[in-house]
């Protein structure tokens, strides 16, 4: 404990230096309080800072996030403050942190997969491209960026609070959206999605009932990357409900939001086949065999992040 005699006596170099030993401040000042505020922002420590009065109106103003009473606070406290605790319940402020957390951990994931999603569709449209492949019909791509990406991205963004999201540590300031793994996460899974889709594609060139037709073979081989695609990206989404923790886990499925998309997508992803679609589309039937090909490129792609994930828990990296 310290009291503000004795911070007085201290040079703010040694002050700064030290700050992290001292938990108590007793009968300190509004200067006090400001130079405690800037001693932890030097450490580049993010400060908040809670207060009630008149004297606190400087140190609210200085520290990173000002902390208001709604019931005891006079107006010029408030005007400082950040934010205002409507019920003077400290504990509202654990809460709003976490809400705060589960806010930017959501928008993580939005990020993720439709980024990786993206990055994966423009690998396969330029891979194919440079290789003289056929490419897919940008109607396809439309297809799937409107119809199977939106809604799992925005059930995404109304994950419930993750467990155990209050014992992490907090952010750096300089942190990001793409901080803590998502960028690297980003290109990888874009990178695995490619290939898995231009593996099925070969796989329809080489496979299937139209060996001894190039054109239908085509057609098949086209068809086989076009679902590929879509059925990746709906398992990817799967993938997304958590940055770096496993999805076999109990409540991987407690989002009703995000349950009643993936089935939504994955209907409407299945509408291709019929009839009228497929003249629509110009995509063919696919048999069995091509059908077990485009599901297991879809797990794949579950099982190789979940791989990934395993081994970055066990380095310690997440």
């Amino acid at each position: 404990m310290m009291i503000g005699a004795q911070l007085d006596q201290l040079s703010d170099y040694y002050f700064k230096k030290h700050v992290a030993d001292y938990n108590v401040y007793a009968r300190v000042s509004p200067e006090h309080k400001v130079r405690i505020v800037k001693a932890w922002q030097a450490n580049d420590k993010i400060v908040a800072m809670t207060g009630d009065g008149v004297n606190d109106a400087p140190s609210l103003k200085q520290a990173d996030i000002g902390i208001g009473m709604g019931i005891t606070d006079t107006e010029v406290s408030k005007g400082a403050a950040d934010m205002v605790l409507a019920d003077d319940n400290f504990a509202t402020i654990v809460e709003a942190v976490k809400q705060g957390r589960k806010v930017f951990i959501n928008i993580q994931k939005a990020i993720l997969y439709l980024m990786s999603c993206n990055v994966g569709e423009v690998l396969t449209v330029f891979m194919m491209t440079m290789l003289g492949w056929d490419i897919l019909a940008p109607v396809r791509l439309l297809w799937i960026n409107l119809v199977t990406d939106t809604l799992p991205a925005i059930a995404l963004g109304v994950e419930p609070v993750e467990d155990g999201i209050m014992k992490c540590k907090p952010r750096g300031k300089k942190s990001n959206f793409f901080s803590g793994g998502v960028a690297s996460s980003i290109i990888y899974q874009g990178i695995l999605e490619g290939v898995l889709v231009l593996g099925a594609y070969q796989f329809g060139l080489h496979v299937g009932l139209h060996i001894d037709n190039p054109a239908l073979q085509h057609g098949d081989a086209l068809t086989m990357a076009f679902l590929t695609l879509g059925l990746i990206q709906l398992f990817h989404a799967i993938n997304s409900k958590y940055l770096h923790q496993s999805i076999f886990r109990k409540h991987t499925f407690s989002n009703k939001w995000f349950n009643g998309a993936i089935i939504i997508s994955a209907l409407v992803m299945s509408a291709v086949e019929l009839p009228f679609m497929t003249r629509f589309f110009d995509i063919t039937e696919l048999n069995g065999a091509q059908w077990a090909v485009v599901l297991i490129a879809g797990l794949c792609m579950i099982l190789i992040v979940e791989i990934v994930k395993f081994f970055e828990r066990r380095a310690g990296k997440r």
